[in-house]
């Protein structure tokens, strides 16, 4: 029984923790710590035998000796038939798929005060390109304005769709970079392994030669303690890691705090924990090669909560006027003047996290209070562990995993099986039992047989000197096993109870019936899903834990700023450059989404690649959206691929109307050249018309003055007949008498 009355006290002034209480503090916890004194150690090896088809002959002694004896050239022999490693070997495949998407946010007090401010300097560039868009058009009434400015209300929800704090940006590419060259993700899940088989995973993270790293444990090598309500190791008070290693690896991770005195001493161990060393070594026999050879080391690491006592003045600021308040150490005192101005000095004892490394069981190394102790800004007596892990289901209860829930299970099956092995070889089928003399005497054993087995005929001689055969004689012994078709049906009811408690039935394995529809099969599927949906809920938790003590663990690393690249999944690069400053006083929170919701979002997200290829989506976007296991990225490249899409739908539409401006331009064009050349063609008629009206105006001349001079000599002809007939009358009359002259008549009235 171990007890805290061992502890050195812990509530002292930090000048009594001097080297000796150091050391006393990291043996008393490694004293009190299970290691050697409880079963956990044996039952979570156990548990990984189980997973590894170990065969654990005390587990079956009511089977291979019921009679107290075992008996040797037995006609079976007990193996294993693994039921319990394909369910966890399906829960570790579905467990890489699954997308695990995080985000860094920034949760510093002012973080609202600058997003409020980065929305009003938005609103007011919105404001300023109205003004001058309204100006520009007053000054040049002839030139439309191309583009008008959104309205506030525009800018306001655009602003709340895309703003992101430029420090979480910054969060996000640490993040980032310490996922890829830690290798978080397949640390990841290893630890869900160790989750799945013994119901406990743990880490180990922090600084390391000025890089954050992380490191996944063995749950064999963990002792810690923890309040019963506190689902998290680093939030308890004490946590122990215990391993045995080479002096090579000791100085590759603690070679700054060894002197070369104790660098040399390593190469001889003394393993003064001779006790703790053969325990190790009797659990490592037959999975060792090294198992005679004494050159491991005994490392022990110990992460206990100790007490500080720090001092908060309260002060009035003498430029403001407003009361202040500052936090200060042990070690200070209150000036004089400030005690004067009515300063107060109020101390308070808070929890710190202390280290300490115990190697050899001799050498003390790092005992001291960890340099980053990721307290909050609102308490700062709250601080962190850097071993973290959780338990699958401990409450009230002991702890139990998957694993452990299908040894019954692997056991009944193991035997069944065995009973069945044992049935098909009592099983012989049906003897024909022969009397020896009906073999004739000319024959031997192999001819009779012969002509059996060829012929189906058994030759009898009956006529055997001094033997008397009856076929009454003979008869037929049926030696088969009824039993093994029933074995068989036991066999697959012990499948389906373990498939129904481990809730990853046979459909959920791709094995589906010939009868079985498709609607059948997949809700088989979902529910089943809903009974395993809480291991990877609780391991989600972890994972945002551990992602957000890496962040934290990244601002003592980087103090001095960061610069770095890393590699996306999608092969794009990005680039990492951290200020100190920055860095140190921005306080990140990690958010990680429900990981089933989204891998049936990215399922249904993936579906639609076809319809998108049919609506003239590239082919080539299409592929990077298969490619990518993040429903927000592919929301992200979805939005992306859409802009694209009516950016080039404008340009085609704006394609299609300068095309169609410019056959418009073609047919006024052509319009204006057919009026141009029809103007030509008339213009040249009328030049015709006239050239050919002047023509026939000329021809009608002179058809009128012949016609003149035709009528003239017309005239002047008959003139000329009339005064020849006048003249000949003339003459005939004066060649007749003159007549008597009679009275001459009146001469008629002219009218007017």
């Amino acid at each position: 029984m171990y007890g805290y009355a061992k502890i050195p006290k812990q509530r002292v002034p930090l000048s009594q923790k001097t080297e000796e209480w150091r050391k006393e503090c990291v043996d008393a916890f490694i004293n009190i710590s299970k290691f050697g004194l409880s079963e956990r150690r044996n039952v979570l090896k156990t548990l990984y035998d189980y997973y590894n088809g170990e065969i654990d002959e005390q587990d079956y002694k009511y089977v291979l000796k019921p009679y107290g004896k075992t008996r040797e050239n037995f006609p079976s022999k007990l193996r294993n038939y693994p039921i319990i490693k394909p369910i966890i070997d399906l829960l570790l495949g579905e467990k890489s798929k699954r997308p695990m998407n995080y985000s860094v946010v920034v949760e510093n007090a002012d973080a609202v005060s600058l997003k409020e401010q980065a929305k009003k300097d938005a609103l007011m560039t919105s404001i300023q390109a109205t003004f001058l868009a309204k100006l520009q058009q007053q000054l040049d009434p002839n030139n439309p304005q191309q583009e008008q400015p959104q309205l506030p209300q525009q800018i306001m929800e655009q602003f709340e769709r895309s703003y992101v704090d430029d420090r979480a940006i910054k969060g996000q590419a640490a993040i980032n970079y310490i996922m890829q060259k830690e290798e978080v993700y397949d640390k990841f899940q290893k630890q869900f392994f160790h989750f799945l088989v013994a119901g406990e995973c743990y880490s180990h993270k922090g600084v390391r030669r000025k890089e954050p790293f992380y490191e996944v444990l063995n749950p064999l090598d963990i002792d810690f303690d923890k309040d019963p309500d506190i689902d998290f190791v680093e939030d308890g008070d004490w946590a122990i890691i215990r391993k045995f290693a080479h002096a090579s690896t000791l100085i590759d991770h603690y070679g700054d705090y060894l002197t070369e005195q104790q660098v040399l001493e390593l190469e001889n161990p003394t393993h003064q924990s001779v006790d703790t060393y053969l325990l190790y070594r009797s659990e490592a026999a037959g999975n060792n090669d090294n198992i005679y050879r004494n050159r491991l080391i005994e490392c022990i690491t110990v992460y206990w909560k100790s007490r500080k006592r720090i001092g908060f003045v309260e002060y009035v600021d003498q430029t403001t006027g407003t009361i202040e308040e500052m936090e200060v150490d042990e070690m200070y005192k209150l000036p004089a003047e400030m005690k004067a101005q009515g300063a107060k000095l109020r101390w308070e004892w808070i929890n710190e996290v202390w280290e300490g490394t115990r190697i050899d069981g001799r050498f003390y190394i790092k005992t001291a209070p960890v340099a980053n102790q990721r307290t909050s800004l609102d308490n700062p007596s709250r601080c962190k562990l850097p071993i973290n892990g959780r338990r699958y289901s401990d409450i009230n209860s002991n702890n139990i995993s998957l694993v452990s829930l299908g040894i019954p299970y692997q056991l009944n099956y193991n035997i069944f099986k065995y009973r069945m092995e044992l049935s098909i070889a009592r099983s012989k089928d049906i003897i024909a039992q022969f009397d020896i003399n009906l073999i004739p005497k000319k024959w031997d054993m192999d001819k009779f047989m012969y002509y059996v087995e060829g012929t189906g005929i058994a030759w009898v001689d009956y006529n055997q000197e001094g033997i008397q055969l009856s076929p009454t004689h003979q008869s037929v012994l049926d030696m088969s096993v009824k039993t093994i078709a029933q074995y068989i049906q036991l066999l697959e009811s012990i499948m389906q109870e373990w498939e129904k408690i481990s809730g990853v039935n046979r459909q959920r394995q791709g094995s589906i019936g010939t009868y079985e529809g498709k609607g059948a099969s997949q809700q088989a599927i979902v529910q089943s899903s809903h009974i395993t949906e809480d291991i990877f809920r609780k391991f989600a938790q972890f994972e945002q834990r551990e992602l957000q003590g890496l962040l934290d663990y990244s601002k003592e690393a980087w103090i001095n700023g960061k610069k770095g690249m890393y590699i996306l999944p999608d092969t794009s690069v990005q680039y990492l450059d951290l200020d100190s400053l920055g860095h140190m006083e921005s306080e990140y929170g990690i958010f990680i989404s429900d990981a089933g919701k989204d891998q049936e979002n990215l399922q249904q997200a993936r579906s639609i690649a076809q319809a998108m290829m049919q609506n003239g989506v590239p082919a080539s976007a299409v592929l990077e959206l298969l490619d990518t296991d993040s429903f927000t990225a592919i929301k992200d490249k979805i939005a992306r691929a859409e802009r694209s899409q009516q950016q080039l739908a404008q340009a085609q539409q704006q394609a299609e109307m300068e095309m169609r401006q410019q056959e418009l331009q073609a047919k006024q064009q052509e319009s204006q050249m057919k009026f141009q050349d029809s103007e030509r063609n008339r213009q040249k008629d009328i030049e015709i018309a006239l050239i050919n009206a002047e023509a026939s105006d000329q021809t009608n001349r002179l058809d009128i003055d012949l016609q003149k001079i035709i009528n003239d000599f017309e005239l002047r002809q008959k003139e000329l007949e009339i005064k020849s007939r006048e003249t000949g009358i003339k003459e005939m009359e004066a060649m007749k008498p003159e007549p008597p002259k009679a009275p001459a008549a009146p001469k008629p009235k002219a009218k007017k």
